[in-house]
């Protein structure tokens, strides 16, 4: 069994822990949540950016899009691959 402080300043400073503790804990939570909310968006960015890149390997071709992008073209060849396996969506 816990043990309680006896006296009442020592009561207080453990109620003034306790309280501070959970409002560190709600910070985390709320940190938490704003955070999924900007991955939500940059998830949503980064699937915009694909599907141009793709369109621009589609235009000018891998070699030529590579060096407009300034990527390897092994990476833009990864991505169209991506691209390609998975499952169409509404932009």
């Amino acid at each position: 069994m816990a043990r309680y402080p006896v006296d009442e300043t020592s009561r207080q400073r453990l109620l003034e822990a306790q309280r501070a503790e959970a409002e560190a804990l709600r910070a985390v939570d709320d940190a938490r949540r704003a955070r999924a909310r900007v991955q939500v968006k940059v998830d949503q960015a980064d699937a915009i950016l694909t599907r141009a890149k793709a369109e621009l390997v589609r235009v000018s071709g891998l070699a030529r899009a590579a060096v407009l992008t300034n990527e390897p073209p092994a990476e833009l060849r990864r991505l169209l691959r991506d691209v390609k396996a998975a499952p169409r969506t509404k932009r």
